[in-house]
């Protein structure tokens, strides 16, 4: 929900004005995105809305887009849906930002950039979107350009909201080893949330998951039920004050949004078991009466029959489809808020022949019913990104309609349909092919090969039998034409490769002429002579290397040269579109950026000021280091300041705000330093006193030790002297303070007592701390060399020299002589 006004609340604040700025209010953008202006599906949603939808012509030619009429910053605006549903997006990202920089584990500062900024270093890289499976490729495709509109990169996928629930379900049991590849678990996935309700059944494997069916009725969601509950409170308030009225409740905008907001009010208290009724009270509901009345739950229940009914055509469906009975299914998963409603669970429950009286009907719920899509996208998300370690999950996604692909002119020359991957190239005599049918997988490249000559047009749109895999009655079916540009003259192979990416939309990969062409080989014939017998004549020696004839041969090779191809669509947005869309997105986040920072100086403005005022007159705080002239000063300055912000003042400038609280400051930050300093001070002179009493009890004990020998006379006096002055410094100012009432300046901050502390360490420190000199190592001795005359005596070869083993220190005496 995006709320315009003087600038763009979004979400819940949006939320909060939604009644009071309904014209201005924009929301259910999913319904609408990528949708042409009278499409039947956009006019029926329309009628939901309390907005001014209006057509928006687009310079690529096809049919009006939607937009919105908005009164924005005093003007009129008319804003694309597809920018809206970027601007939520965009929101989300912020969202995100906010969140990382609260949190202690954000390795990464926001480099003070505004949490909406796509530059922001904590803005998302990574996207994965969830939107409805039953997305058509218009609507896929509006919403990339909503999100290139708000300057969102990095959209990894869109993805199916049946899809990201399976994965937010399977890839925690997978880690687990739940499942198993002998016996596929299968699960059905019922999602009923406030606007469309589907049914999908997933197969999940080790390390995979299957989408086997998905079913959808898009116009069946919880606002249905608070529809005719609304409509019923409308019913029976004109019968009490009938005549009365000035006109109908459901025609009023204001009185249909009390009336579906006492709905969903009513709806709500009467879900859980054992509530039997709700009382309903609306004040001032319309020309001024009141109403109160009392729904009672049977009666509930009756008037929402034809809408329970409608849960089981997508359940039989999906069984049909797959072939699979209600007892197959190893569980049945519900998520979406309407699925709280107790009458929906004990219908579902029903038509999966469940025991509706046991806990929760029979049905699980073990995942978190508003947020399992979220997780799921998000899960995908890190298994896509290159920044996050994820074991590698695969998915098999479900293509919901088939897509065919047509061109002019019937396939020539017997040429066929070649399916990249199939194993064979069924031949097909037409002039169209079904390229991607219903529940085929995606990403995936498919071709069609063909003979052309010139250019030649190839379209791709809905097959006809779209329409009963619930693809909308009277909607244009047309995808994408394709012009290829081919050369005229004689008839070529081409061969065009379409793709269908991992958002699920159709574009062409490429488009290739094959052109054969001879070319001249030699090909090595076996030498004449290798049938010669030994000793004919001719015979050649042993080793020597055989002449080889050789014989040239023509050999065709195929050509691929890349042909260009321009495409066209239903709602084409151009450059120029998109560029002219992105300047007014960044005019109002610019704007919203000083709307924002405004108010934040104008709080923070209002802050000080009653914060101050209630400081600066108690004991406990401001009122003893302030005189009474300086008391009445600030008093009457904040007073001032407060009449001005709610008179003159509150639609002032952030620039104003900013110096009217400058100004406060210049009268208030004296008082509050002298509080401060005068708390601060005893544990600085303390630290202080302590360093003093540290080094001097040091110098005292440590003269005529051994480990501070190596401490020079004069490096001891100077930290003798430094001590002494530090001591006599502290004394003093200290002697200068106490004489000093409260209410004046200080005689010694707390900044000038650390600096005297700092000064002291970088004098006696290292001193103190100074290493003892390494010892001087001896020098060795030269071997003696023999005098003259003398022999040294040779050790015999192999003879080991006897080694001494006394461990005696004294020098060894000379033996004594053999006596005789």
């Amino acid at each position: 929900m995006v709320g315009f006004s003087d600038s763009r609340s979004m979400g819940e604040s949006a939320t909060t004005g939604a009644s009071s700025n309904y014209k201005n209010t924009v929301s259910c953008m999913k319904r609408l995105v990528g949708l042409a202006y009278d499409d039947p599906r956009a006019k029926k949603e329309m009628s939901w809305l309390n907005f001014a939808c209006v057509p928006i012509k687009h310079g690529g030619g096809g049919p009006d887009s939607i937009g919105v009429k908005v009164q924005y910053g005093g003007e009129d605006k008319v804003v694309s849906i597809e920018a809206v549903a970027g601007m939520i997006v965009k929101h989300m990202g912020s969202l995100a930002a906010k969140n990382a920089k609260s949190s202690s584990s954000a390795a990464t500062n926001d480099g003070g950039k505004s949490s909406d900024d796509v530059t922001n270093p904590l803005f998302p890289k990574d996207w994965v979107i969830a939107i409805p499976g039953y997305y058509t490729d218009s609507q896929r495709r509006a919403f990339l350009t909503g999100c290139e509109i708000a300057g969102i990169e990095g959209v990894q996928r869109l993805m199916h909201d049946t899809t990201a629930t399976a994965l937010a379900f399977g890839i925690f049991k997978d880690i687990k080893k739940v499942f198993t590849k002998e016996k596929p678990s299968r699960v059905m996935f019922i999602d009923f949330g406030h606007t469309a309700y589907s049914v999908s059944v997933v197969e999940f494997v080790p390390g995979k998951l299957i989408v086997k069916s998905s079913q959808y009725d898009r116009d069946l969601g919880g606002r249905e039920f608070d529809l005719l509950i609304a409509e019923w409170i409308a019913a029976k308030f004109e019968e009490k004050y009938k005549g009365k009225l000035s006109g109908k409740p459901m025609d009023r905008p204001k009185t249909k949004l009390k009336l579906l907001s006492s709905a969903e009010k009513a709806k709500k208290t009467l879900s859980p078991a054992g509530v039997r009724e709700v009382a309903i009270n609306i004040e001032c509901l319309m020309d001024d009466y009141d109403f109160r009345i009392t729904l009672k739950a049977p009666e509930y229940e009756e008037m929402c029959a034809p809408l329970l009914a409608r849960l089981n055509p997508p359940i039989q469906s999906a069984l049909s489809e797959t072939g699979l009975k209600p007892a197959d299914f190893d569980s049945v998963e519900l998520v979406g808020g309407s699925t709280r409603i107790g009458s929906v669970k004990r219908t579902l429950a029903k038509i999966l022949g469940l025991d509706a009286e046991s806990t929760n009907c029979g049905l699980s719920t073990t995942m978190n019913a508003d947020e399992a899509v979220a997780r799921g996208a998000a899960l995908q998300s890190a298994i896509l990104s290159p920044r996050f370690k994820v074991l590698p999950y695969e998915i098999a996604e479900y293509q919901p309609y088939p897509v065919k692909i047509a061109w002019d002119g019937d396939t020539a020359g017997g040429e066929g349909v070649e399916v990249e991957g199939s194993a064979d190239g069924a031949e097909m005599p037409s002039n169209a092919v079904v390229m991607f049918d219903r529940g085929s997988n995606f990403p995936v490249v498919r071709r069609v090969t063909l003979r052309r000559s010139g250019d030649f047009v190839v379209k791709a749109s809905y097959d006809e039998s779209a329409g009963k895999f619930g693809y909308p009655e009277g909607c244009d079916s047309e995808i994408a034409t394709f012009t290829v540009k081919a050369p005229a003259g004689e008839e070529n192979k081409i061969r065009v490769n379409v793709k269908e990416d991992i958002h699920g939309t159709i574009l062409m990969s490429s488009v290739q002429m094959l052109v054969e062409e001879e070319v001249k080989e030699d090909e090595e014939m076996p030498p004449a002579d290798a049938e010669k017998k030994e000793g004919e004549e001719g015979k050649k020696k042993e080793g020597e290397a055989e002449e080889k004839t050789k014989e040239e041969k023509k050999k065709t090779k195929t050509k691929k040269v890349s042909l260009e191809c321009t495409v066209s669509r239903p709602i084409e947005w151009s450059k120029s579109d998109k560029d002219k869309a992105n300047e007014m997105e960044v005019s109002m986040s610019n704007a919203d950026r000083v709307v924002r920072e405004t108010a934040d100086m104008r709080n923070e403005l209002e802050s000080y000021i009653y914060d101050m005022r209630d400081k600066i007159i108690s004991e406990s705080h401001l009122a003893p280091f302030c005189t009474d002239d300086e008391r009445s000063a600030f008093s009457s300055a904040l007073e001032t300041n407060e009449n001005w912000l709610y008179e003159d003042g509150f639609d002032a400038t952030k620039s104003v705000y900013a110096d009217k609280l400058n100004d406060l400051r210049k009268l208030g930050n004296p008082i509050a330093l002298r509080q401060s300093e005068s708390r601060a001070r005893p544990q600085a002179v303390s630290n202080l006193q302590r360093a003093v009493e540290k080094y001097m009890n040091w110098l005292n004990t440590s003269e005529g030790e051994d480990a501070y020998a190596h401490i020079t006379y004069d490096e001891r006096s100077k930290c003798y002297d430094t001590c002494d002055a530090t001591s006599s410094w502290m004394y003093d100012v200290l002697d200068k303070q106490g004489s000093l009432a409260q209410n004046v300046d200080p005689a010694v901050t707390v900044a000038d007592i650390q600096k005297k502390i700092t000064e002291l360490n970088n004098v006696v420190s290292p001193v103190m701390h100074k290493p003892k000199p390494k010892p001087k190592k001896e020098e060795k001795k030269a071997e003696e060399k023999p005098k003259e005359g003398e022999k040294k005596e040779e050790k015999k070869d192999g003879e080991p020299e006897p080694m001494d083993t006394s461990t005696d220190d004294k020098p060894k005496e000379d033996p004594e002589p053999m006596k005789e």
